[in-house]
């Protein structure tokens, strides 16, 4: 099995840094499967909405 590091993103977030993600994380859901990987996209996107959540409540 392939093993990559995680990728560096720039400062500018460009294109490359997007080819970047998506090739690390097609390595990483090679051996998955599809409810897997919904299950980790999932995760994240929990933790973002949590994450912004916060910072709007502190806006307030």
């Amino acid at each position: 099995m392939m093993m990559m590091n995680k990728p560096e993103i720039s400062s500018r977030f460009d294109v490359d840094d997007i080819r970047k993600i998506r090739e690390y994380n097609s390595l990483r859901h090679i051996h998955m499967t599809p409810e897997e990987i919904i299950n980790e996209t999932q995760a994240g996107a929990d933790k973002v909405l949590r994450m912004l959540e916060q910072r709007k409540l502190m806006k307030e």
